[in-house]
């Protein structure tokens, strides 16, 4: 019997290494078992991020004649890409839906990885003009999470689905004698991921916690930031570059807890990540973050409040037992968010 076909189009690791990124690679991982995949990748550097550049778009004139391309040379059943939550990345979006629907009769699934997509479209008129155009040329919508579904099933008429972020390896028997003290940082390096306001609030720490460490990993974005971010190094911040695969977990598993104190997020795999392997994370109040974590999770912080972050940090460190509360979010991965889960509802969609 011959498998059903996909073309996707978006970005994928290494050539970009963030969230949304790393969740296209998962869900290509868990489909190609069961259908023929052609992928179209749109390549975009980091030192890019929210810029114009002339080579986006000329990448992106690329992209659209290989979509087009491929549509005429091959019949899909399926065309798979990501909504860009921009004006350009609408655009884009748009124009890959309509190079593809001219020459496919296939059906086409948009995922969208925002938590703040109505927002956006709510900003401006023109914002959303663009979202209503690529939502009705698609055939199904998918979501991060039920809230978000509700919000978006109370504007649009169109066939919604739910799938939650998750992770690409399960290194369910990885193991690693845990650092007391010992705090991690595992992101890129921009500015929305609370990195400055970390490092300042934990160099204040040192003083009255000598005996803690932060140990920060990630990819930076450009000169500037990371002349800032040095200026914080010493022998209790370690600011080291991006990892990886198994060198990840290990960091994570030895960690008394990951802290991501970001200005937006969706469901951050790398939350899951730790989830995953019952280490606890201080992160914010932003997106689905409190979904992901549950109501009654005790360290979330207020986005971009330095004074929050370092009461949930003192908090943490000033807690007895936290077995509980780990055993609790490891649970919840296994539950809702682990890879078994993940396929089911991701072949749910593709059906």
């Amino acid at each position: 019997m011959n498998k059903k076909t996909i073309l996707f189009f978006g970005e994928l690791p290494p050539n970009a290494i963030h969230g949304i990124a790393c969740a296209n690679q998962v869900n290509l991982n868990q489909l190609k078992g069961y259908f023929d995949i052609d992928i179209v990748e749109e390549k975009t550097r980091l030192s890019e991020h929210n810029k114009f550049s002339f080579r986006k778009v000329g990448h992106l004139i690329v992209s659209q004649f290989r979509i087009i391309s491929n549509s005429i040379q091959r019949h899909y059943d399926y065309f798979y890409l990501t909504l860009s939550i921009s004006r350009l990345g609408s655009i884009k979006t748009i124009l890959a839906i309509i190079d593809f629907r001219i020459f496919n009769r296939g059906e086409t699934v948009l995922h969208i990885h925002r938590s703040d997509f109505v927002q956006w479209l709510k900003k401006k008129p023109l914002n959303s003009l663009l979202a209503r155009l690529a939502i009705g040329l698609s055939s199904k919508i998918i979501v991060l999470s039920e809230s978000q579904k509700g919000e978006f099933n109370s504007i649009f008429d169109k066939s919604c689905f739910v799938l939650h972020n998750t992770i690409e390896t399960e290194y369910n028997n990885l193991l690693a004698e845990k650092i007391s003290n010992r705090f991690v940082f595992i992101s890129n390096y921009l500015v929305e991921k609370g990195i400055l306001d970390l490092l300042e609030v934990f160099s204040k720490l040192v003083n009255k916690y000598p005996h803690i460490t932060l140990h920060t990993f990630g990819a930076f974005p450009g000169h500037d930031v990371k002349n800032r971010m040095l200026q914080f190094a010493s022998p209790n911040i370690v600011i080291g570059d991006r990892i990886d695969g198994r060198e990840k977990f290990m960091e994570i598993l030895k960690a008394d807890c990951l802290v991501l104190p970001s200005l937006n997020e969706g469901e951050p795999i790398v939350l899951l990540e730790a989830m995953s392997v019952g280490t606890l994370v201080i992160s914010t109040n932003v997106g689905l973050i409190p979904e992901l974590l549950g109501d009654d999770y005790p360290f979330v912080s207020y986005p971009g409040n330095k004074d929050s972050l370092e009461e949930k940090i003192i908090q943490f460190l000033e807690s007895k037992d936290l077995t509980p509360v780990s055993t609790k979010l490891l649970n919840r991965y296994r539950n809702r968010y682990c890879q078994r889960i993940h396929l089911e509802n991701l072949l749910a969609i593709f059906s």
